[in-house]
């Protein structure tokens, strides 16, 4: 929560996350995280018998295509590439952000030389406004777009890419004195394109990716901590070569859940309830898998394909 928000968990500088990298200090790619929700999170680790949630069990990295840079990275002087995360204060812990860089060598060139040729970086839309009354609520809206392009040539000739990438965050949360109430609603998407250019028509790759999460805990009579929550994971890919398209693809992981226990007391008294369900489909033109599980009391009742 940002300030002056009466709220238990503060970051001064809002709930917005954008994961920037950086070669020798000018911006080369943007990405929104995925927030994941870890197998004890939203305060009641009942949602997660025996689902976890969307990428709980399996972190995708975050990809960024620094073809455009490839010139200035490979003029043999040293370079700096530097990630790092828009809202989170310097210091703070939470956050890591582990780094590998794939590099591909020209086999029949030992120096490729290039440019950076297209660099728009626009700015960082980031507010958040905060609505004090019986029921507190922070509204927050971010947005960011940068483009940048570049060429390099090689031993088949000169090769041109371009990536553009834009992101959008829009979130709502609301709570009640006592934070007995606590709800959040959000959603996040990551549109980005890369297409190569060289001999014979460009290829495109264009990827919008969506994650969404819909949740509210309270605390009732007799410590009766519910939570109800639904998870979203969506990305469509399309893949076109001179304007014809060659390969799609389209993901939708979706997550629901509602559990309660009795909190502030032993485990063997928190006399737990809950169900859970998700549907991981995966679906294009390589194929289809469509599949959904269900939960009730951490046992499961239903396994259903259906592609």
């Amino acid at each position: 929560m940002p300030d002056p928000a009466p709220y238990s968990c503060k970051a001064g500088q809002g709930p917005y996350r954008e994961v920037q990298i950086r070669v020798d200090g000018r911006l080369a790619g943007i990405a929104a995280p995925f927030p994941t929700v870890w197998t004890g999170g939203w305060s009641n680790p009942f949602l997660w018998y025996v689902i976890p949630g969307p990428r709980a069990f399996d972190i995708k990295p975050i990809t960024y295509d620094l073809t455009p840079f490839a010139g200035l990275l490979n003029d043999g002087r040293p370079h700096r590439v530097e990630v790092s995360v828009v809202g989170v204060p310097e210091g703070q812990t939470g956050w890591s952000t582990p780094v590998n860089v794939l590099v591909w060598q020209d086999e029949q060139r030992a120096h490729v030389p290039g440019k950076l040729t297209v660099h728009r970086a626009g700015d960082l839309a980031n507010s958040s406004s905060y609505t004090p009354g019986s029921e507190h609520r922070v509204d927050t809206e971010g947005a960011h777009r940068l483009t940048v392009a570049g060429y390099v040539d090689t031993s088949r000739g000169r090769v041109t890419t371009t990536v553009s990438r834009s992101l959008a965050n829009s979130s709502e949360h609301r709570w009640m004195d006592g934070e007995t109430t606590d709800a959040l609603k959000a959603a996040w998407t990551d549109d980005e394109s890369v297409t190569v250019g060289g001999r014979g028509p460009a290829h495109t790759t264009r990827t919008d990716r969506t994650y969404t999460m819909d949740g509210t805990t309270t605390l009732g009579a007799g410590d009766r901590l519910r939570t109800v929550l639904t998870l979203g994971d969506r990305a469509t890919a399309v893949e076109t070569r001179g304007g014809h398209r060659t390969a799609w693809s389209r993901l939708d992981d979706s997550y629901t859940g509602d559990a309660t226990y009795t909190a502030n007391v032993p485990r063997d008294q928190r006399h737990a309830v809950g169900t859970t369900s998700e549907r991981y489909r995966l679906y294009g033109s390589h194929g289809c898998y469509d599949r959904t599980l269900t939960t009730a009391q951490g046992v499961l009742t239903g396994d259903r394909h259906h592609c």
